[in-house]
């Protein structure tokens, strides 16, 4: 293939980034631009027009995964192999290869589990070795020694000098250990190449054109070492996307993109903002929720159905909407492995797996196991298996009604409660320092609402069944089935979310408190990037994208809770008739095309359908105002104007409209049937 032909098939934009070869380069690569082709075709270029040779290139990005993708599709091109790899992957093979020069003592051994020597090193502190795993990663992302991280103000889960102290105990015991950890491979290759000078121009002749995929998650030790393998060179290409920048507690910062020009003047920057991914209903979504600051992406492709936002009465009413919209999307032929369910955190996926699992739908959970294949969950419930024998000895004061439960028996909550607390540590209203820790502790939190929901569901539920029930899940693992045995829906984190595209995607719980999540608001840096991680898992949706919240959810104890929408969602919801933070509807959709929508989706098609929408949106300030609650709680305007397209004739028919679960049915659907059978 020629130099030429590399550029073929291009958009202007991306010919723009390909062509540029040599100094210099920036390319901001928006959500679906064609970033991995754009840079794939630019190396190739580079090569193949002679200005490189291909072991000459280093590409860098963040997993084994992402380089042997760059490797495969370079290769592909005709013009050989070339190097791509992580970066620690590519430090480590340089500390391997010049070690014995270097140091003149044989070459230290990985420590693949750090935490056989940071468990007995917490628990002198009291602190998870998870979570001190965590704060010694923060700090050598970061190039901090123990003596910085203990001068740097770093909210941790104890004191920072305790902390400190921990990882000058952790560094001494793997160097009498003849021990590196991973994060050393990059510290210790940039002290390296800045010791000594011989050996860094070694590498640098090696390699002299570079590349870095999603620099937005580079931290500063990964840029020190990005710094030393370049030298006084400029023959740098970085790429990524700033309004995508969500891993922060990594380190990651996307200074090094936006910054870029400060420490390149002459460099050349290209957008790409032409989007081959998502509809433009989705785009505008996304657009919406970042806001005024991001990037303008611009849709390829053609109409789709508009988002739906989903208010719900409680957690239980947004489950079903839930559970009816991907069956409504697998009736319209949309692949079981095409939808995903996003949420914030991970304790979020158990409500939901038990919700696919009840109405037979099939899912996988990316990046982690189910909820009862988590390690505290399988520890909690053997606890409670065990404690099983010992219930005859438990009493209350005073004790719940006989009719209530087996006689004589504890209540089921109550003793999971009780358990959890005596034998796994567990609080219901005491979160945790560390992250390890607090994600434990929502996990078992989860469990105790579990609990709770089940007795409330089955006055009569024993202990012993209750633990049953939790035994066999267990045994079961996470519900899921293997992806290659059957098609699956999959569930994920938002951050998990990065990277991938579904033809659909709902986004659950979009409400204050989870996104952005708590610890956040009180930061105006943390409140943004939580923003940017809403619209990351909006950018994931092809065709079908939904939001959904719920006006209360219960707690721990089965004490419901008011939510409100996330602040997110202001510019989705009209603000006409706002009277408190809360009161928002939805802002009507903007007129456009109906080809390719679904027939319920699409707009009035004549006067008489226009007409009912109006109807309804007047019924609906009318019931609002009487409520005295914001428009949208009603219904929504994609809700009225399904109602307006179908004219349903039942309240079976009327369950089926998005947005109408059997609660709002129950309230709300004489008045919609008497309102479209008059029309």
């Amino acid at each position: 293939m020629t130099a030429s032909d590399l550029l073929t098939g291009l958009d202007p934009e991306q010919r723009a980034a390909a062509s540029a070869v040599a100094g210099p380069v920036c390319i901001l690569a928006g959500a679906g631009t064609g970033k991995t082709r754009t840079i794939t075709h630019r190396v190739a270029h580079q090569i193949a027009s002679g200005v490189a040779h291909a072991d000459q290139v280093l590409a860098v990005t963040f997993t084994d995964r992402a380089a042997g993708e760059l490797r495969e599709r370079i290769a592909a091109l005709g013009v050989g192999r070339v190097r791509a790899a992580t970066f620690h992957a590519a430090a480590w093979a340089q500390l391997r290869h010049f070690w014995r020069e270097w140091r003149n003592e044989p070459l230290p051994e990985v420590l693949d589990q750090p935490l056989r020597l940071l468990i007995p090193l917490g628990q002198r502190a009291g602190l998870l070795g998870r979570d001190l795993a965590a704060e010694i990663s923060w700090a050598k992302a970061r190039t901090l020694d123990p003596a910085g991280y203990a001068e740097s103000g770093r909210s941790a889960p104890v004191e920072p000098e305790t902390v400190a102290e921990l990882y000058e105990a952790y560094e001494r015991q793997k160097r009498e250990q003849g021990l590196i950890d991973y994060d050393d491979m990059l510290t210790l290759c940039t002290r390296l190449l800045t010791e000594r000078r011989d050996i860094a121009a070694q590498v640098r002749d090696r390699y002299q054109f570079f590349t870095v995929d999603e620099v937005q998650d580079t931290n500063p030790a990964q840029w020190d070492l990005l710094s030393a393998w370049l030298g006084d060179r400029d023959d740098l290409c970085v790429v990524g996307d700033d309004d995508q920048s969500i891993y922060s507690f990594t380190g990651a910062t996307p200074r090094y993109l936006t910054g870029f020009t400060e420490r390149f003047p002459h460099a050349q920057v290209v957008r790409l903002e032409r989007n081959y991914r998502s509809t433009p209903q989705v785009l505008t979504t996304a657009g919406r929720v970042l806001g005024a600051q991001g990037k303008t992406l611009r849709p390829t492709l053609g109409d789709g159905p508009d988002p739906t936002l989903l208010p719900a009465d409680d957690a239980d009413e947004e489950l079903a909407l839930l559970v009816r919209r991907i069956e409504r999307l697998r009736e319209e032929g949309v692949p079981p492995a095409e939808i995903a369910v996003a949420y914030r955190i991970n304790s979020q996926s158990q409500t939901i797996e038990e919700a696919l699992r009840r109405a037979g739908i099939a899912y996988t959970v990316r990046g982690d196991v189910g909820f009862f294949a988590r390690r505290e969950i399988r520890q909690a419930v053997a606890a409670l298996a065990e404690e099983q024998g010992r219930v005859g000895s438990v009493r209350e004061d005073p004790p719940p009604p006989v009719e209530a439960r087996p006689a004589g028996g504890p209540r089921p909550d109550r003793f999971v409660e009780r358990v959890l607390g005596r034998r796994m540590g567990w609080h219901p209203k005491r979160a945790p320092e560390g992250e390890t820790a607090l994600e434990r502790w929502r996990n078992l939190s989860a469990l105790a609402a579990l609990a709770t929901r089940r007795t409330a569901e089955e006055p009569t539920l024993s202990v012993d069944r209750l633990v049953a029930e939790l035994e066999q899940r267990v045994r079961e693992g996470d519900g899921a089935p293997e992806p290659a045995e059957v098609e699956a829906v999959t569930l994920l984190t938002l951050h998990k979310a990065k990277g991938l595209e579904f033809e659909a995607v709902h986004l659950v719980a979009v409400e204050e408190g989870l996104i952005p999540i708590s610890h956040a608001r009180d930061d105006p840096d943390q409140v943004e990037e939580e923003r940017r991680l809403l619209y990351v898992g909006c950018t994931r949706a092809r065709r079908y994208l939904s939001l959904s919240w719920a006006q209360q959810r219960e707690g721990p104890k089965g004490k419901p809770s008011r939510r409100r929408p996330s602040r997110f969602l202001d510019p989705l919801l009209d603000t006409r008739t706002r009277s408190a933070p809360d009161a928002r509807e939805p802002r009507p959709r903007t007129a456009r095309s109906d080809e390719g929508r679904r027939p319920h989706e699409r707009g009035p098609a004549d006067g008489d359908d226009e007409a009912l929408v109006g109807a309804l949106r007047e019924w609906r300030r009318t019931r609002a105002h009487e409520d005295g609650v914001p428009a949208y709680v009603v219904c929504t305007d994609a809700t009225l104007r399904e109602v307006a397209a179908r004219r349903p004739r039942t309240s079976a028919e009327l369950a089926t409209v998005t947005g109408l679960g059997p609660k709002r049915v129950a309230r709300y659907g004489d008045d919609l049937l008497a309102l479209v059978q008059r029309r």
